[in-house]
């Protein structure tokens, strides 16, 4: 098996270091990486399954070596997009300020997922998540603007050879519309009583329109005279009124290029309620708490990227954010550690390649297709720290170090001899005896090195096709 540019990847592993492993072949070339990290809470019910009560410090040390990587990957003209709560926004955006710049630091926007807000909270309760948005260079970097909404499509009501369109008056209001200020825009029009003709010269038949309103005030038209009449087949409707007649611009759907992302991002779509109903309906059940909507990456994909655009998320969850990119026909890189990547994440890519309706796909047309690798980083030293987190009775627990002890890397700066000798280790309890054997272990060696992939005893361990794999990933040729 082989890889190339327009491959999507699922990641399962550390992502600190599948992150680092990303370097040699993406380096400088996600448009949009965005990360939902643990939002470090001190609420029971956590978002996600990694440690949620960091210490300050501790999660900030975290983020920093992650985001750090991250800025490596992301394109010049690309953008750095992290989900936060109010619990670490000011710390996690400070952090950011330093590895990004704050000159490059676009807003923070604020995305109403809880309308009622939670009312478990005891002062004000929690109505919105924020979505920190930097830019890697400001002075690169360009937004688009989001797709036109339905309710903006209902202006549109009228209809002609050339499409849908709504009238706005063509005399100036408002601000600027005075004829002091805009002398050049006050000049007669002149309308034909019999055909309703437009002309800037009277035939001996026409009405006479200067851009003067119901008060006597002395306005402007929208559009200088030549632009009238380069424009009026196409955008100028008349429509008579009482003895005269009023002129209108037709502002066509055709020419509409979407409204700016604001600050606040509120729609009845974008709510935990909707993307928990998505998944419910794909799986039959509830499957993962706090998912994020699709509707939600769905806009920001937009503003941040173009099709065929990479996007990188490396705390993927339940794969919104892939999905979501497949279903705009983004290329994609999802990381995940948890083990439910393979009963939820995946599973719900495939159902997406299927063609699956839910979320965002009626609004895209999504009719299925694409495609997607899963790997996962090779574990050593993790598959020993899995099992012993999992053990339950010392006889569980001397097993795992009884395989420690042929095939995993221990840390020398730990005494191994104390945990060998029975008396010394019946005096620690088996929460002691746990974690001593936790520390055994180098944390430096989690993962097997792509380094190694030729030593003997590791190439024993792995297939041709994934031997194959890894070097085309690395760009290397085969031995």
């Amino acid at each position: 098996m082989s890889i190339n540019d327009n491959t999507n990847l699922i990641i399962k592993g550390n992502n600190l270091i599948a992150l680092y492993s990303l370097l040699n072949r993406y380096k400088n070339s996600a448009k949009l990486i965005y990360l939902d990290p643990p939002y470090n809470t001190k609420s029971a019910a956590n978002t996600f399954l990694y440690n949620n009560t960091y210490n300050h410090s501790s999660w900030l040390t975290f983020m920093k070596n992650r985001l750090e990587v991250s800025k490596k990957l992301v394109k010049y003209d690309g953008f750095i997009v992290a989900a936060i709560d109010s619990n670490e926004l000011f710390y996690l955006g400070v952090l950011m300020d330093e590895i990004f710049g704050a000159d490059n630091r676009l807003s923070v926007l604020a995305v109403v997922h809880n309308p009622g807000g939670r009312q478990d909270e005891e002062f004000f309760p929690s109505a919105h998540e924020n979505l920190i948005v930097f830019a890697k260079s400001k002075l690169l970097a360009k937004l688009n603007n989001l797709p036109i909404s339905e309710e903006k499509k209902k202006q549109y009501k009228f209809q002609d050879k050339y499409g849908r369109y709504k009238l706005r008056g063509f005399r100036r209001s408002g601000n600027n519309s005075l004829k002091t200020q805009r002398p050049k825009m006050f000049y007669p029009i002149y309308i034909n009583k019999k055909t309703h003709t437009l002309s800037l010269e009277d035939d001996g038949n026409s009405q006479k329109l200067l851009p003067i309103d119901s008060s006597g005030i002395e306005r402007c038209w929208r559009w200088g005279s030549s632009t009238l009449m380069e424009k009026k087949e196409k955008y100028i409707e008349i429509k008579p009124k009482g003895d005269s007649f009023e002129v209108y611009v037709k502002e066509r759907e055709s020419d509409y290029q979407g409204e700016k992302a604001k600050s606040l991002w509120e729609k009845p779509e974008y709510t935990g309620q909707n993307a928990t109903h998505t998944l419910k309906t794909l799986f039959g059940k509830k499957v993962f708490t706090y998912p994020k909507s699709e509707f939600v990456m769905r806009d920001l994909i937009q503003v941040c990227t173009n099709p065929n655009d990479l996007v990188i998320d490396f705390f993927m969850g339940s794969a919104t954010t892939p999905a979501v990119a497949m279903k705009m026909h983004r290329r994609f890189i999802g990381i995940e550690q948890m083990d439910y990547i393979n009963t939820i994440s995946v599973p719900r890519l495939q159902k997406v390649i299927e063609g699956e309706q839910g979320g965002i796909s009626k609004d895209v047309d999504w009719q299925g297709g694409g495609s997607f690798v899963y790997a996962e980083l090779m574990e050593k030293n993790q598959g020993y720290l899995k099992d012993l987190q999992k053990v339950t009775t010392l006889n569980e627990l001397d097993a795992v170090f009884q395989r420690m002890k042929k095939g995993a890397d221990l840390d020398f700066r730990v005494d191994l001899a104390k945990f060998e000798n029975d008396s010394e280790r019946k005096k620690l309890s088996f929460e002691d005896q746990k974690k001593l054997l936790i520390k055994l272990l180098d944390k430096n060696q989690l993962y097997y090195n792509e380094a190694n992939i030729d030593d003997a005893d590791v190439r024993d361990l792995i297939s041709d096709s994934d031997y194959q794999f890894n070097k085309s990933f690395y760009g290397k040729e085969s031995k």
